[in-house]
């Protein structure tokens, strides 16, 4: 399975974007702006390959997902190995103030000029999805990979 986030607009608050699943669209995503230097919750992750892996813990931020998400939700899947970053999620959300550093996922994507706080829709939609089809790979052990890449 090859994953790849294309970047294809970011304004000073947030990154644009659309997952790809074998070379075909799965979703939008919306992450932080680019800074130069790390801003910790306001930085978007470096362009570059990482691993996926699941954060088995139950932190707080988990067993809310648990209560909200219902019986798919188990853990939070982490994009790990960013130098400088951890616990980089990918998880729902609709703007920017939702992202703290994370990937957010989403089935629909409104203009950011009309609407600029709430770019993102359909958020737990399109994480379900990307859960049902990741999650149980990563699990049994296997390797997958994101590639991020700008393309603007």
């Amino acid at each position: 399975m090859i994953i790849t986030l294309n970047r294809i607009s970011d304004n000073k608050d947030s990154t644009i974007g659309y997952l790809q699943v074998d070379g075909h669209f799965f979703c939008f995503t919306l992450e932080d702006q680019f800074n130069k230097t790390k801003i910790r919750g306001e930085t978007r992750i470096p362009e570059g390959t990482y691993k996926l892996s699941i954060r088995k813990e139950d932190s707080p931020l988990t067993l809310q997902h648990r209560k909200n998400y219902g019986a798919w939700f188990k853990y939070h899947i982490e994009i790990s190995g960013v130098e400088n970053f951890k616990w980089i999620y990918i998880h729902s959300g609709n703007d920017d103030d939702h992202t703290d550093g994370c990937l957010l996922l989403g089935d629909t994507l409104f203009n950011h000029l009309v609407t600029p706080k709430s770019p993102l829709g359909q958020s737990v939609q399109a994480l379900k999805r990307f859960y049902d089809l990741v999650y149980p790979i990563i699990d049994k052990g296997q390797e997958v990979l994101i590639d991020i890449k700008q393309r603007y």
